[in-house]
């Protein structure tokens, strides 16, 4: 294998879903993900870490009551999507992992991409909960530590801290959510989408079949613990001050809106 140039520099989530191999990866997410995403209609959903490819290729989603799109505030996150993917337009905002603007128990549908790897996984968790109303689920598409796609530097799931799906449930379960369904995606090497998206796609189905453990990504549907005991940690005092989007990362018209009770 060629040496990379010393000035190797991986590319952003912007730069990679920019390009036509993101593209592919993006679309081999949302065919693995089908089984696991609820009907959007009347419903409050917020994209999280850097989701907005995905949302914008979910058919329906324009039935949702209110869509928005938090980027996490991370090197790998930061930018602004290069363009809407040829589908749904999401407004997007930049965020603090430990300081989500939206009212407690306002959303109804959180979906997470490349976001619990990249910060302090328990505080974010923790926030997605205060922020999910009691009857909302949480989407988690999460790089394998075992798998292929955390290995591949050369696009964002190769970067950060990847778990293992014994450390994915219990990184779950200490912040009170409950996996109620699960699948993996990325499973067959990334360098299969030369063949075609249609071969990428079953190599990876049947090499999913083969357990969370080989998966590429881990797909989690959680939802709220509501009747399990809470654990008791201590937490450094916090000045009182609301939560407040960072910075914007499109335009302040498209995301205004984010300072407000979703479905206003």
């Amino acid at each position: 294998m060629p040496k990379r140039p010393p000035q190797f520099v991986p590319p952003d989530a912007a730069g990679f879903y920019a390009s036509r191999r993101g593209d592919q990866v993006n679309a081999l997410l949302m065919a693995q993900l089908a089984g696991l995403l609820p009907d959007p209609t009347g419903l409050r959903v917020l994209g999280l870490g850097y989701a907005q490819p995905l949302l914008s290729q979910w058919r329906g989603l324009g039935r949702a009551r209110w869509v928005a799109s938090a980027q996490l505030d991370t090197p790998l996150t930061r930018r602004a999507p290069l363009d809407n993917h040829g589908g749904f337009a999401v407004p997007s905002c930049l965020v603090a992992p430990d300081a989500l603007p939206f009212d407690d128990l306002g959303i109804d549908l959180v979906v997470m991409v490349h976001g619990l790897e990249l910060a302090n996984p328990h505080p974010l968790l923790r926030m997605v909960w205060k922020v999910l109303a009691d009857h909302g689920r949480l989407i988690l598409v999460v790089p394998n530590r075992t798998g292929l796609a955390a290995k591949d530097d050369t696009s964002p799931f190769g970067h950060g801290s990847p778990f293992s799906a014994s450390q994915l449930d219990r990184a779950l379960q200490r912040a009170l959510f409950r996996a109620e369904s699960t699948a993996t995606a990325l499973s067959a090497p990334l360098a299969l989408l030369k063949l075609g998206e249609q071969a990428a796609l079953m190599a990876d189905r049947a090499t999913g079949l083969l357990g969370r453990r080989l998966g590429g990504v881990h797909l989690v549907n959680a939802c709220k613990d509501l009747y399990s005991g809470m654990p008791v940690e201590a937490e450094r005092a916090k000045l009182a001050f609301g939560r407040r989007v960072t910075t914007l990362a499109s335009s302040a018209s498209s995301c205004g809106s984010l300072s407000e009770k979703p479905g206003s």
